[in-house]
C-alpha cells in the first residue's frame, strides 16, 4: 500500500491536481481537504476544533487500510474514518494508493506529522507556485472579487486591480511560499529525497505540462497512468498578465523597480 500527502497553499492548482490524481486507477482520495474542512465544520457548529493529535490519528488510520476490504476490520476502519464529516468511503475496493491534500499549516506540529508519515512509509508532494505576481493576482481575484482560478464557464474578463490592496496579496503570497519552502526543507530532511517531490503550478498550465506532471507523479507513487485525457478544469484567468489585468501598465510601473520585476515578464 502506498500513501501520499499533497501539501499546498491556496491558489496553486491543488484542486486540479488532487482530483486528477484521484481519477487515476487504484487511487483513493478520502475527502477534499478533509483536515481543514473537518475543523471548519466543528468551529461553525459546536465550537469544537480538531487537535493535532486527532488529525494525525485520522491521517495514520486513513493511510493504513486493512488488506482485506470486507469484514469486521474493514467496517471498523470505515467507522473510524467516518468521524470526519467530509470522509468519503471508497467506491472501488482494490485501491493500492491512498492520499489527500492538506495545507502545510493544517497540522501545526510538523515534527509529529513527519514522524507519522515516516511510520506509515508515506510520500509527500509539495505544491508551490513560482510567480509571485500571478499568484497574488489569483489570491486577489479569489478573495476580493469572489472568482476562483478554474471555472466551467470558461475564460473570465480581466480585472482592474486596486494596487494598494493588491500589494497586501503580494505580501501574503511571499509569506505562503516561505512557509512552503520551510516545510519542503524539513520534509526532505526527515523523510529523505526519495519520499518527497515538488511540483510547481507553472509545470501544468498547458495540456502538455499536465500530461508530463501526471506521468512524473505516477512514477513517484509507483502506479501506471493511462493515456492522459482532457483537463477536469479549464483555467478561468488568462495566464498572460497583460490580458488578465485592465490596468496592466500601472501594475508594471508599480513593480518594475522591485524584487518582483522578474515576474512581470514570465
Amino acid at each position: 500500500m502506498r500513501s501520499f500527502l499533497l501539501v499546498f497553499y491556496g491558489n496553486t492548482g491543488s484542486s486540479w491536481l488532487i482530483m486528477t490524481i484521484g481519477s487515476l486507477p487504484n487511487v483513493y482520495v478520502p475527502g477534499f481537504e478533509p483536515l481543514e474542512r473537518w475543523s471548519a465544520v466543528g468551529a461553525r457548529t459546536s465550537g469544537w476544533k480538531a487537535t493535532d493529535a486527532e488529525r494525525l490519528g485520522w491521517l495514520r488510520s486513513t493511510f493504513s487500510p486493512p488488506a482485506e476490504r470486507a469484514g469486521p476490520r474493514y467496517e471498523a476502519w470505515l467507522e473510524e474514518l467516518g468521524s470526519n464529516p467530509h470522509f468519503e468511503a471508497p467506491e472501488i475496493l482494490d485501491f493500492s494508493v491512498v492520499g489527500f491534500k492538506a495545507n502545510s499549516q493544517s497540522i501545526r506540529d510538523h515534527g509529529a506529522l513527519f514522524t507519522t508519515l515516516l511510520d506509515v512509509d508515506s510520500r509527500v508532494i509539495v505544491l508551490q507556485r513560482h510567480n509571485r505576481i500571478k499568484h497574488a493576482l489569483s489570491l486577489y481575484r479569489y478573495h476580493e472579487e469572489g472568482k476562483s482560478q478554474f471555472d466551467e464557464s470558461g475564460l473570465r474578463p480581466p480585472s482592474e486591480i486596486d494596487l494598494k490592496v493588491f500589494q497586501e496579496w503580494v505580501a501574503m503570497s511571499v509569506v505562503l511560499h516561505r512557509q512552503s519552502e520551510v516545510f519542503w526543507a524539513r520534509a526532505v530532511g526527515v523523510l529523505g529525497r526519495e519520499a518527497v517531490t515538488r511540483v510547481r503550478y507553472e509545470e501544468f498550465v498547458d495540456e502538455e505540462g499536465k500530461a508530463k506532471t501526471m506521468d512524473r507523479l505516477a512514477r513517484f507513487l509507483g502506479i501506471e497512468v493511462p493515456a492522459f485525457e482532457a483537463s477536469l478544469f479549464q483555467k478561468a484567468t488568462p495566464d498572460n498578465l497583460e490580458a488578465a489585468v485592465v490596468n496592466y501598465d500601472a501594475l508594471v510601473e508599480r513593480y518594475r523597480r522591485t524584487e518582483f520585476k522578474q515576474f512581470l515578464s514570465e
